[in-house]
């Protein structure tokens, strides 16, 4: 009988298919700290690295005061932790989905599927052309996303929950820029922004075709 002889790399690749499950369940980072401040720089500090914009304050502060009233636990479990991506402590009427609950949208609610909340944020970084991570992966090394993404207009679980300041994903007055660029986020990951997006409809418009707040071309008379 032929014997065939495993290197030690391979025993090791075999054991963590078994211990992590197969390559799509495993998330590149768990926590902003473990690899999103290559790009994104320190969240208690105003800048990003790669995007050169500038946050009025650290990102920190402006996450917890001006977006999310001081509500920690819907992105901590507990208090001063490094918060994990997908997971928290939650908030009465926000469930404890961490940093998805604003920047990614469940494409099928009532199913486990958490993993494929952060589809259009992972396809937003292939459209970008972000290189690999710090372990030379890209997204598509590890995930598979099985369900299609949801448009810009999918609203995430925690806007315009109690006492939480972001309400609109396309922003469609502006008033959500949070940063010098202006641009806002892209949640679909077509690298286009906010109320530029198809999926928003005709920005600052009215389906009459009307500017918002506009109301100076507009007739009263009934035909």
């Amino acid at each position: 009988m032929k014997s065939t002889t495993l290197s030690l790399p391979c025993i090791a690749l075999f054991v963590a298919t078994l211990w992590f499950g197969s390559a799509s369940d495993i998330r590149a980072y768990t926590r902003w700290a473990n690899g999103c401040t290559d790009c994104h720089s320190d969240f208690l500090d105003s800048t990003s690295t790669k995007l050169g914009n500038t946050w009025p304050r650290s990102k920190h502060n402006v996450h917890r005061e001006d977006m999310m009233n001081d509500l920690c636990f819907t992105c901590h479990v507990d208090e001063g932790d490094n918060p994990l991506l997908d997971s928290s402590g939650g908030e009465p009427g926000l469930p404890g989905v961490g940093c998805m609950g604003c920047h990614g949208v469940d494409p099928d609610p009532g199913t486990p599927n958490n993993k494929e909340w952060g589809s259009g944020l992972r396809q937003h970084h292939a459209s970008a052309n972000v290189g690999t991570d710090n372990g030379g992966d890209l997204c598509v090394d590890c995930h598979t996303d099985t369900l299609a993404r949801l448009g810009e207009n999918a609203v995430p679980v925690y806007y315009g929950g109690t006492d939480v300041n972001v309400f609109d994903p396309c922003n469609a007055d502006g008033s959500e820029n949070w940063t010098s660029d202006g641009l806002g986020l892209d949640n679909d990951g077509d690298l286009d922004y906010d109320a530029a997006d198809s999926d928003c409809g005709e920005a600052g418009f009215f389906e009459d075709g009307f500017e918002s707040g506009d109301t100076t071309a507009w007739d009263a008379t009934v035909p």
